[in-house]
C-alpha cells in the first residue's frame, strides 16, 4: 500500500525536488555536479549539510520550519502581488506552501502557473473566502473539488494538502478531506491581513519552533504589509537556526506520516 507522504510526494513531484546542487555559476557541492533528491530525508539533509554556508548561517542548522501563504494567487499592484513575492523568495532561495483559491486561480492562472514553475506547493484553500466548517458535505465537496481541479490543471496532480477558509473546521469538512485524500493543514497565524508590517515581523520571529507551520497571506489579504517584511522574516528566522521548507519537505524532515482527513498545527 502506497504511504500518505509517498502519495504526497508524487503530488507535488516538480524539477526542483531534484537537482543538480551546483548553481548556475558553477559554485556549490564538493565536485559541482553533485545530486540531491530533495523528496528524501536523505537528500534534504545532505543537500543542508553541503550548502549552509550558502544560505547565511553561522551554523548548521538543525531546526525546521514550513512557510505558508494563504488566498493567492493575486494580481501585480503597488502592494506587491504573487510576482513580486515569488521574486523575493527566489532572492532568498526559500521554497513555501502556497495554499490557494479556486477563485483566484482562475483570475489570475499565470501567477498560478509561476508558483509551481518556482517550485513551490499549491495546496488547496477552497474556492472562496467563506468559512466551510458548518457546511453541508455535498457543499463542501463542490467547494474543493472546483479548486483541486484548477490545482491538478497546473500541476497535473490532485492536491493532498487542504486548509480551511478561517482555520474554520467541523465534522463534515474532515470527512470530506479523508474521502478526498486531503490532511488538513493549520499552523501558526500571524494577523497579516492587514497588521502593520513591524507587527507582523516582531509576530513571526518571537517564538518560531522546531515542526512549526508560519502562516502569511498574499498582498491581496495583507495590502502589502507582509511582503514589505518578509526578507526579515526570512533573515531573522535563519539567525535564530531554521532552515525554512515547503509542508511536504517539513513532514518529510521531520519523519511524519500525513493522515488524510487528519488536522496538523505543526509536525
Amino acid at each position: 500500500m502506497i504511504s500518505y507522504n509517498e502519495k504526497l510526494l508524487a503530488a507535488f513531484i516538480i524539477p526542483s525536488l531534484l537537482f543538480m546542487a551546483a548553481r548556475c555559476d558553477g559554485s556549490g557541492g564538493k565536485e559541482g555536479n553533485e545530486v540531491y533528491d530533495i523528496g528524501t530525508k536523505a537528500g534534504i539533509e545532505g543537500y543542508i549539510s553541503d550548502h549552509w554556508q550558502e544560505y547565511g548561517y553561522r551554523e548548521k542548522p538543525n531546526k525546521y520550519l514550513a512557510l505558508s501563504f494563504d488566498d493567492g494567487p493575486c494580481p501585480s499592484s503597488n502592494a506587491g502581488g504573487t510576482a513580486a513575492l515569488l521574486e523575493t523568495l527566489k532572492s532568498a532561495k526559500v521554497k513555501a506552501t502556497f495554499f490557494v483559491i479556486g477563485q483566484n486561480v482562475r483570475n489570475n492562472s499565470a501567477a498560478a502557473q509561476a508558483i509551481f514553475d518556482a517550485g513551490h506547493e499549491l495546496g488547496n484553500h477552497s474556492n472562496g473566502y467563506d468559512s466551510l466548517g458548518g457546511s453541508a458535505p455535498e457543499s463542501i465537496s463542490e467547494n474543493l473539488d472546483a479548486t483541486s481541479a484548477e490545482i491538478k490543471r497546473i500541476s497535473g496532480k490532485d492536491p493532498v494538502l487542504f486548509r480551511a477558509p478561517n482555520l474554520n473546521h467541523g465534522a463534515n469538512l474532515s470527512q470530506v478531506c479523508a474521502a478526498k485524500g486531503m490532511a488538513l493543514i493549520d499552523g501558526s497565524t500571524h494577523n497579516d491581513w492587514p497588521g502593520n508590517s513591524t507587527s507582523i515581523k516582531n509576530s513571526v520571529l518571537a517564538n518560531p519552533y522546531d515542526g512549526c507551520i508560519i502562516i502569511l497571506h498574499e498582498n491581496n489579504t495583507s495590502q502589502g504589509n507582509t511582503m514589505a517584511v518578509l526578507p526579515d522574516i526570512i533573515s531573522g528566522l535563519r539567525e535564530k537556526g531554521f532552515w525554512i521548507m515547503t509542508v511536504s519537505e517539513l513532514a518529510i524532515v521531520k519523519g511524519k506520516t500525513l493522515q488524510a482527513g487528519s488536522r496538523y498545527s505543526s509536525l
